[in-house]
């Protein structure tokens, strides 16, 4: 199997999405769309098994972004409607999903959402969050920008702040407005990387390993199950 990550920064990558792919026997390939002397592969929604599409500073929110977007709204739509593909996005990659099903993306009201807050399940009984025993999971936030759950699509994670966490799209897309994925490593570089976005949220950065390590136990758990549907 194969699966292709596209990534919107450098250092806002797989995290410990990466090696679950593996262990599952996925082979990986990455699109850096920072780097708009790269073109998108061609039909690449008839080449991977699993579109991942990653989290970034652009927003679709502001529509005179859409020409930057429109290869990423095509290869959702393109994989929607293709038999045996799979899509998961991650903050804007789930924003982008989001629109292309026609939920509305806009600027949240209250500011950005930033730092560690558990998440509330939604429904329980959704495959997706097998062997998980807690109400809640452990989650990071680094946005601003939030979805409307879209027409037909489940609402699965709930937040404090902003609600709208996560939804699903049938056993086709998983779009995840929080962050799961974070490795220990990753988030120090987003403290410092994103150190101005960040001071201007409510975050909560003071248990960074022991929450990082709780956010990662249960992550593996959803990221396992997602791929196994």
């Amino acid at each position: 199997m194969r699966s292709l990550l596209v990534r919107f920064k450098d250092c806002e990558g797989p995290g410990i999405l990466e090696p679950v792919l593996r262990e599952k026997g996925y082979r990986i390939s990455y699109h850096n769309a920072y780097d708009e002397r790269i073109q998108l592969y061609p039909a690449a929604h008839l080449n991977f098994d699993l579109i991942v599409l990653l989290g970034g500073p652009q927003t679709v929110a502001d529509h005179s972004n859409d020409e930057f977007f429109a290869p990423y709204y095509d290869l959702v739509e393109n994989t929607l409607v293709t038999s045996g593909r799979k899509l998961i996005g991650i903050c804007l990659g789930s924003q982008i999903i989001a629109r292309v099903l026609g939920g509305k993306v806009t600027v949240g009201e209250k500011g950005p959402e930033t730092g560690f807050s558990p998440v509330k399940i939604k429904d329980k009984s959704n495959p997706i969050f097998a062997n998980i025993e807690s109400s809640e999971i452990q989650a990071f936030h680094l946005h601003e920008d939030v979805f409307e759950i879209p027409p037909s699509a489940d609402f699965l994670l709930e937040g404090g702040f902003y609600p709208n966490q996560m939804f699903s799209y049938g056993n086709k897309a998983f779009a995840f407005q929080t962050h799961i994925e974070p490795t220990l490593p990753m988030l120090r570089v987003w403290q410092d990387v994103h150190k101005e976005f960040i001071s201007k949220g409510n975050g909560d950065f003071s248990n960074l390993v022991e929450d990082q390590k709780k956010m990662e136990s249960t992550a593996k758990i959803v990221f396992r199950n997602i791929l196994n549907i």
